[in-house]
């Protein structure tokens, strides 16, 4: 378990959470990143067992992308010492703290981000189980889609929706673990569903991101 947890850190680390179950329609009000409402932590949500379902859940499913991860360098020898041709330069101290860096402003956070390949290698594994689930329900209703998505091991603090839009089903899935980045956007129109993966900062909700189209 903690080596597939490892592995899927690995994963997220390629490249360079937000409750509820309403749809948002755009993003927020400008401002910097730092005074953003806080989103709940992965230390809050593991508190229960449905959480730690869900995480076995997404590092079993993230096995077989292991391979796109790249081979960690094997460590280089030490070779033998050498005295010291120069005098070594004074370390200065520093006399205070280090400044904090300036954070981001939230227009810059909610930019897309691009996923690691192993993500991508993730996000067609959801797709394709949540596809094949999702056949079995034409002309389907947010309750409906809501049902079948919970039995597939999503838990509500990472699902956002259902909700009708027009003819569709739309919902959004966050499925950031451990510094990932994969969020999933689908809309389901009877017995059509299609799913987007797109990359996300954790600074910013799954919401909040200006997606690429």
């Amino acid at each position: 378990m903690l080596a597939a947890l490892c592995a899927l850190a690995l994963a997220a680390c390629g490249t360079d959470w937000a409750n509820g179950k309403d749809q948002k329609t755009g993003p927020h009000d400008q401002g910097e990143v730092a005074s953003a409402a806080p989103s709940p932590t992965e230390a809050e949500e593991s508190e229960g067992p449905e959480f730690l379902a869900f995480m076995e859940l997404l590092s079993s499913l993230a096995e077989p992308c292991l391979k796109d991860l790249p081979a960690p360098e094997p460590p280089k020898e030490p070779g033998p010492a050498r005295p010291p041709t120069a005098p070594l330069p004074e370390l200065t101290v520093p006399d205070g703290p280090p400044s904090p860096g300036k954070p981001r402003d939230r227009q810059t956070a909610m930019k897309e981000v691009e996923l690691s390949s192993a993500e991508k290698c993730e996000a067609r594994i959801h797709a394709r189980r949540i596809t094949k689930a999702l056949k079995s329900a034409p002309g389907p209703t947010s309750q409906h889609v809501e049902k079948i998505l919970r039995s597939l091991g999503y838990i509500d603090e990472r699902l956002h929706g259902p909700q009708p839009s027009g003819q569709s089903v739309v919902f959004t899935l966050d499925l950031r673990v451990l510094g990932g980045r994969l969020c999933l956007f689908g809309n389901v129109t009877g017995t059509k569903t299609h799913i987007e993966p797109y990359g996300v900062s954790p600074e910013v909700g799954c919401l909040d991101v200006q997606r690429r189209h």
